[in-house]
């Protein structure tokens, strides 16, 4: 019993010694005081925009049944980990700016790790699967209903958070490296174990650079797809062009026998032989033999334009429609500001034998920021469909 007590008491204590120490680490030593208050202004200016912003892309995406799709839905898994990480990490990072120090005990600086890098993972693996579904769509649309149902795409969510988090759990169980403050970077993160062990660069391998080479590939493959697609388009657009009217293929000719009427006596023609039910003028012999051949032409073009009309519909169901490249765009610019948002950390951690300036390292982690509350910019920006989904809400909102 007594036993039991003291050990109470003793981990009480170093708690207690464990929460003074981080209290008294002075983090930010070298840095001017205008760029932390700069980078605090940045903090809440994030979470102004990001924590209504991805609410009501979540709320406006599941409500507009126009836009209900499985892209729809990746994107309000994307809008659901940047509100997570608005509402829990910027508030922590902006109180760290301030006050130069950690202040929120032992048990959030091991959750704050935890939770930006499992966000993050989280972001990064939701825009490949945004990116795998725009591949598919367009590489192999005939697979996209089998792959896309309901419940795949609960298992891909599902795995998506599995993976994110997972990884970490070696490390909040202090098996593989540790979570803690590192005042050479002046936040908490993933520092060394007892045995001087670190996951940070094969997470950096399995959250950054596997999603990534992933994405440029889907992404040049479709540039392909669709360039070759425009090429046959032109195409088949010039040979049309060639073909004769629909008036001129009115006639409808059959292919075992054809029937000529004159007004002298009738002709009839089989496919082998040919008899007449009196012999002919040499004049009409001539005239039979011009609109033979006129038919034949006719036939031909006939079975052209059967074929050009195939041909044309292929390359309807191959080339994304109008709403498909909007849609391919706004996603490449997610892609573009998620790689640009997140380079310059994963830079910076890399070299920090360097020893970066406070400039450079400030800026790193207020771009980092950025993008839990960019994306909800571009999708109004460059997304007509999503546009109306936020003006549905606000009508309903308004009726109400």
């Amino acid at each position: 019993m007594a036993v039991g007590i003291g050990n109470v008491l003793f981990r009480n204590v170093s708690a207690n010694v464990t929460e003074l120490y981080l209290d008294e680490v002075h983090l930010f030593k070298d840095y001017p005081e205008g760029l932390l208050r700069f980078a605090t202004a940045c903090c809440f200016i994030f979470m102004i925009i990001g924590i209504p912003g991805n609410l009501i892309t979540i709320i406006a995406l599941s409500r507009y049944e126009k836009v209900r799709n499985a892209t729809a839905i990746f994107i309000i898994n994307l809008s659901f980990s940047d509100l997570l990480f608005c509402c829990f990490n910027l508030p922590l990072t902006a109180s760290t700016l301030l006050h130069r120090s950690w202040v929120h005990g032992e048990l959030l600086c091991r959750l704050f790790p935890l939770m930006r890098y499992g966000l993050v993972a989280a972001s990064l693996f939701t825009v490949t699967a945004i990116t795998i579904n725009r591949y598919v769509i367009i590489a192999h649309p005939r697979l996209y209903p089998k792959a896309y149902k309901t419940r795949n795409i609960c298992l891909m969510l599902l795995t998506i958070w599995l993976i994110s988090f997972g990884c970490l759990v070696a490390t909040w169980l202090n098996k593989w490296g540790s979570f803690g403050l590192d005042a050479s970077i002046g936040s908490c993160s993933i520092i060394q174990d007892k045995n001087g062990r670190t996951p940070k660069k094969t997470l950096f391998i399995v959250a950054f650079t596997i999603p990534c080479v992933a994405i440029i590939f889907c992404y040049t493959r479709i540039f392909f797809i669709v360039r070759k697609s425009s090429k046959n388009s032109k195409t088949v657009n010039t040979s049309k062009q060639e073909q004769p009217s629909c008036d001129e293929l009115s006639s409808v000719v059959s292919s075992d026998s054809m029937s000529i009427k004159f007004s002298g006596p009738e002709i009839s023609i089989s496919e082998n032989t040919e008899s007449f039910t009196s012999d002919p003028p040499k004049s009409t012999q001539r005239t039979f033999q011009i609109e033979t051949r006129d038919e034949i032409k006719r036939k031909d073009h006939r079975l052209r334009r059967t074929a050009l009309r195939k041909s044309m519909a292929m390359l309807r169901l191959s080339l994304p429609t109008r709403k498909d490249r909007r849609l391919g765009t706004m996603i490449i610019a997610i892609m573009i500001s998620f790689c640009m948002c997140h380079l310059p950390i994963t830079i910076t951690k890399l070299l920090r034998e360097i020893n970066p300036k406070p400039a450079f390292n400030i800026a790193s982690y207020l771009l980092l920021y950025l993008a839990s509350c960019i994306n909800p910019v571009i999708y109004v920006v460059m997304s007509n469909e999503y546009r109306k989904a936020y003006k549905n809400l606000f009508k309903c909102k308004r009726k109400s």
